[in-house]
């Protein structure tokens, strides 16, 4: 039982790179897939069955704040309406595991940033939200 205790994975070993640049700052990061499906009524059947139709991809980053750079990322796509084509790739290896996972995320697309924010005796965050066109897992961990 000690083997398996040892083994569940830490988030203190997390990395996450922005167009190939190693985010120092990163606190959290979480990419998650939803599954989309259409309700489907069978003759005879007074069950509701379900019908996959594709899925969709968002997640949320969490940083402290050091810089400027998620607000720069996208400051002349907001204003020209050219966004650029952003990848992001996360890593997950624990010295205890058995191996390590990166997943490559495509086509992002913030969903906001924040322009400014503080708050007195606060060490200061910020939380990006975004979706992505689609992803691939570059390892896995058995």
């Amino acid at each position: 039982m000690a083997d398996v205790v040892n083994k569940i994975i830490r988030g203190t070993f997390g990395r996450l790179w922005i167009d190939g640049e190693l985010l120092a700052n990163i606190k959290s990061f979480e990419l998650k897939a939803t599954m989309n499906y259409e309700a489907v009524q069978i003759n005879g059947e007074f069950c509701e069955q379900q019908r996959y139709t594709g899925y969709s991809l968002a997640g949320t980053m969490t940083m402290h704040k050091i810089n400027t750079l998620m607000a720069n990322k996208v400051k002349a796509g907001m204003v020209n309406g050219q966004m650029p084509n952003i990848k992001l790739v996360g890593a997950l290896a624990d010295v205890d595991s058995n191996g390590s996972e990166r997943v490559e995320v495509y086509s992002v697309t913030f969903d906001e940033v924040t322009l400014m924010k503080f708050e007195n005796g606060t060490v200061g965050e910020e939380e990006v939200p975004f979706k992505a066109g689609g992803y691939k897992y570059i390892d896995t961990i058995a």
